[in-house]
């Protein structure tokens, strides 16, 4: 089993903000040796690709005004292996609940 991550996995875009810029750090280990790329879901061409390791890591910039996906896929069959999502959102005040103190006299 492959372990994956990606941080920061969630960006919050303010009133007035419409894409997100962020620096992404992709980390992966496995128990066995393996020869991986990684991919933007929407891109043909892998971000970065290992062969004969057991992990690797890999940072990058990213602009995004949707959620993204990534996945790790096998070098030679291009088979999926595990993948992760960069998730989008905005930060919509109609959306979020009044907080009140309920002491408050006010």
């Amino acid at each position: 089993m492959i372990q994956f991550s990606i941080k920061p996995r969630l960006c919050v875009l303010n009133a007035g903000e419409e894409v997100c810029h962020d620096e992404l750090q992709v980390k992966w280990e496995s128990p066995v040796v393996r020869s991986l790329c990684l991919f933007q879901t929407d891109k043909s061409e892998p971000l970065r690709c290992w062969e004969h390791e057991t992990r690797g890591e890999y940072q990058f910039e990213l602009t995004a005004s949707v959620s993204t996906d990534f996945q790790l896929r096998e070098q030679q069959s291009d088979k999926p292996l595990s993948d992760q999502r960069f998730q989008v959102v905005y930060n919509d005040k109609k959306y979020r609940k009044a907080r009140r103190n309920p002491w408050s006299f006010f």
